[in-house]
């Protein structure tokens, strides 16, 4: 499992990386070579970080997966998945095989791992395309085609030799071939999923406060919101805690199509009791202003003090009133009893 999900990290990592004003089509395939129940080759694709397709070589169909049920893709999206990903399937399948001699590995599973895809900016021009590629979790080379400027290729240390040939071949497969289709697709799929990856859910703000060996952990929550772009502080007197000293801090899936965000401190009991003001303070792009909530350590002490006093004012306050009450009710019973004995004479 620690081999399949490699690329899993790098494509989050990359799209959570990716710039809020931007949207990106991915596919990350992975080859299997050995006994397995799993299909050789599968493809899952995402636009931004919503899955919105699949590909096996079972199948040897681009299957959409769109929130949507009743829509269908168009033939020429279909068709274009297929093309590319059987080139991919060729392509990963060949490099595989040499891989495999080259490291003499002649038993197992081997796993290779390709992300390819590609980014636009808001007002439609190509950001970038790019793949990275692993063997068995070793990186193998990566070529990236960044804002139609400039390109870079790293061919590694598992294709020694092969840096020359292969950097001019992928320039000429991105620019001519990949690209455009990449980008052709990505505004037809994101046209039609727009209002899945395009919507935005504020955060819900929450501080939490548990005590841990040595003192208290105060933690800044954040959850419910997307985008998954949020900017989570917390604050201690106003002023912002070095990040060095928190924990946590990576956005992760709330399981719910949102996501959530955490940052904890460890605060001594000793600073505890000192009255300072711990705000936690969330913007995201849902939010016209700043969401924040505030504790204030060393103040519970007071009140729980005043708390105290009051609690036993009431108490003697109750007292005084039962006292009263039994000493009327024992006064009305003596001139009760007097008059009956005044009537049993009489």
């Amino acid at each position: 499992m620690g081999k399949l999900s490699v690329l899993f990290f790098i494509l989050f990592y990359t799209i959570g990386n990716a710039g809020s004003g931007s949207h990106s089509l991915w596919a990350l395939a992975t080859y299997i070579n050995g006994e397995t129940p799993f299909p050789e080759f599968t493809v899952v694709v995402m636009l931004d970080d919503v899955q919105v397709g699949y590909y096996d070589s079972n199948m040897k169909d681009f299957i959409y997966r769109g929130h949507n049920p009743t829509d269908k893709i168009h033939d020429d999206v279909a068709q274009d998945g297929a093309y590319v990903f059987g080139i991919i399937y060729q392509s990963i399948k060949e490099r595989s095989f040499h891989l495999k001699h080259q490291l003499n590995l002649t038993e197992g599973v081997q796993v290779q791992q390709r992300m390819s895809g590609c980014e636009m900016l808001d007002n439609g021009e190509p950001a970038l395309i790019m793949f990275k590629e692993t063997f068995n979790g070793i990186f193998v080379d990566h070529a990236i085609y960044n804002s139609m400027t400039h390109f870079t290729y790293d061919s590694g240390t598992l294709l020694l030799g092969y840096y020359g040939i292969r950097q001019a071949y992928e320039k000429a497969l991105f620019e001519n071939v990949l690209l455009p289709i990449c980008i052709k697709n990505l505004k037809t799929i994101l046209k039609r999923e727009k209002n899945v990856v395009m919507r935005k859910v504020p955060p819900r703000l929450r501080f939490i406060k548990k005590e841990v060996s040595g003192g208290f952990q105060v933690s800044c929550l954040a959850f419910g919101f997307y985008p998954r772009h949020n900017n989570l502080t917390l604050l201690r007197d106003g002023q912002p805690v070095a990040e060095q000293e928190l924990t946590g801090g990576e956005v992760l899936p709330s399981g719910d199509g949102t996501y959530q965000l955490r940052k904890s401190l460890e605060v001594s009991t000793d600073e505890l009791k000192k009255r300072q003001n711990y705000t936690c303070t969330a913007s995201h792009l849902s939010l016209d202003n700043k969401l924040d909530v505030s504790w204030e350590s060393g103040a519970e002490r007071v009140h729980l003090s005043t708390l105290s006093v009051l609690l036993m004012m009431l108490l003697i306050v109750m007292l005084f009133g039962i006292f009263i009450c039994v000493k009327r009710r024992w006064r009305c019973t003596a001139s009760h009893l007097k008059l009956v004995n005044v009537d049993a004479k009489a």
